[in-house]
């Protein structure tokens, strides 16, 4: 039996389901659980369940509508659907999480692009060569011969151009651009949806204007932080601080940059690379991951340590090349 046959019997079968995504959010994944929430209304005619640990930023609440929203504990189920998640931690941020989801969920499924997916759950849907895990899920809707009509066509083009960085990441590949060709087929008119997509706060761009200042660029390697303090004194949130990173690495010169973003008693890095270094590699040996070019870890060093640590073992494997 394939995957998508064994993913929609057990759809069938499911009393209580839960589709859940990543902490700390992005348009993808957002996008891909919205996807499989309208998959699992097609055969259930119930609404599943939304769960993310993590509370959805503001600039993604219009992928919402009036119709869905996400909760931060997770319920009793029978079905967990992780999306967009290498690893089932990222899902559940915390051992406790993590040992309710297999006590009370009797089949977990895996939906997932990451290159770093390390195959959890009953059943995989793992394509690692996709751009995203919305576009997983348009074949996923479309090879079970599911409707893609205009709201939810907007919902998966969303996902697609934010994760291959507005078709302009090595990710984009002809399918991706196929997909979203037929997406605007289907409906979707890309200008209102992208100026959605890259708004900004007042608050968020004065706090980037801080973030800049802290730039500094030695050997190909480009490092900035952000602070509390910082966040504090412009009344911004860290969700504002997102793709703050693509600012460094579009700089001349730069070769890998590092995004440090304070928190308490960690530090969160956002690595991207232009090829000399594979950045998913080094994030996972500190228990992070992503893709070659553009990965994540949470270090549980303070800010000034972690950027020590991360810029020697970028060195390294500069040095190697």
């Amino acid at each position: 039996m394939n995957s998508l046959k064994r993913l929609t019997k057990i759809i069938r079968k499911s009393k209580r389901i839960v589709v859940a995504t990543h902490f700390n959010p992005d348009s993808d994944g957002i996008s891909a659980t919205l996807a499989c929430a309208h998959l699992i209304l097609h055969y259930k005619r119930r609404k599943p369940v939304l769960y993310c640990h993590s509370p959805i930023p503001v600039k993604y609440q219009f992928l919402l509508g009036r119709t869905w929203q996400f909760v931060t504990e997770l319920p009793a189920s029978d079905l967990i659907i992780a999306v967009d998640s290498p690893r089932i931690s990222r899902v559940f941020a915390h051992m406790g999480h993590i040992r309710s989801a297999h006590l009370d969920a009797k089949t977990i499924v895996n939906i997932d692009h990451h290159k770093s997916n390390n195959g959890f759950g009953e059943i995989r849907i793992v394509n690692k060569r996709a751009s995203s895990t919305s576009e997983i899920m348009y074949t996923i809707l479309t090879g079970l011969g599911i409707r893609i009509r205009k709201p939810l066509a907007e919902i998966l083009y969303c996902g697609i151009y934010s994760d291959t960085g507005g078709f302009t990441y090595p990710n984009t590949t002809s399918e991706s651009l196929r997909v979203a060709a037929e997406l605007v087929g289907a409906g979707v008119q890309a200008g209102p949806l992208i100026k959605k997509l890259n708004a900004k706060t007042l608050d968020g761009t004065l706090l980037l204007s801080k973030v800049l200042n802290t730039i500094e660029i030695r050997n190909g390697i480009g490092s900035m932080y952000l602070t509390q303090a910082m966040l504090e004194k412009n009344d911004a949130t860290m969700a504002d601080s997102e793709n703050f990173v693509s600012f460094l690495q579009a700089i001349e010169g730069v070769r890998v940059s590092v995004f440090l973003r304070e928190e308490k008693k960690r530090t969160r890095i956002s690595l991207r690379s232009d090829g000399i270094v594979d950045v998913d590699c080094l994030a996972r040996r500190y228990g992070g991951g992503g893709h070659r070019l553009a990965a994540g870890v949470l270090m549980k060093k303070e800010l000034r340590a972690a950027k020590r640590d991360m810029i020697r073992a970028i060195r390294a494997e500069m040095r190697k090349k």
